[in-house]
């Protein structure tokens, strides 16, 4: 199965290649390191999947993350057409949207329609979502649309909130105690990390860009 990951400009260095490379031997990890079209910037460079043209599923991630445990349950979700996979977005507590920018599991035909209407103006979209405040920039809000476009068509299905999470190594006391009382809330696990995570998590999506895999 193939797995597509985004690695434009210099924010990631070379080694968040290596530790995707190392941690997911056993799939077709295809790198996207340019943009698809001039007019796409950064992480919507994650839309270029929904173009393909083959029959089989496809997963797409983030590289700012930490595979661990029987991670590979993520990556060999079953899905059936007409489905799209995502990873729970629990800890932004928020009510309007449930997705995770993260990881996307879906089969690219079923998505043709969600490529076809950003790139009918890709300026227009990758600004939407910050005008209305959904979101902040200078970019950001590729999630919301994806989520938005899923639910004009396709079956959303959500992974286990017990599975993902997000994390910083940074000594922020206070928002390691929120996210760990969200966990237990939304995983409805005793606990999120002490000194080391919980056996039931699989992926973790690190806050801070300095923060990288080890």
């Amino acid at each position: 199965m193939k797995v597509f990951c985004v690695r434009i400009g210099t924010k990631y260095g070379e080694e968040y290649e290596d530790y995707i490379e190392e941690k997911l031997s056993g799939y077709d990890v295809q790198w996207i390191r340019q943009p698809f079209d001039n007019r796409v910037e950064l992480q919507w460079n994650k839309m270029l999947p929904m173009n393909l043209d083959i029959d089989d599923p496809v997963c797409v991630m983030d590289i700012d993350v930490i595979l661990m445990n029987d991670f590979k349950l993520i990556f060999d979700y079953p899905i059936q057409r007409g489905e799209f996979i995502g990873a729970p977005d629990w800890g932004q507590n928020r009510d309007d949207y449930h997705v995770n920018g993260g990881f996307f599991k879906y089969y690219p035909k079923d998505c043709k329609y969600i490529f076809d209407k950003f790139m009918k103006d890709p300026k227009y979209w990758q600004q939407y979502y910050i005008q209305n405040g959904t979101t902040i920039g200078p970019v950001n809000g590729e999630q919301y649309f994806v989520e938005d476009s899923v639910n004009e068509q396709l079956t959303l299905k959500l992974l286990p909130n017990a599975w993902f999470t997000r994390w910083t190594n940074a000594g922020d006391h206070t928002w390691k105690s929120n996210i760990n009382r969200l966990y237990k809330e939304k995983s409805g696990n005793e606990y999120l990390n002490i000194d080391e995570f919980h056996p039931d998590i699989k992926f973790v999506h690190y806050t801070f860009a300095m923060n990288k895999p080890r």
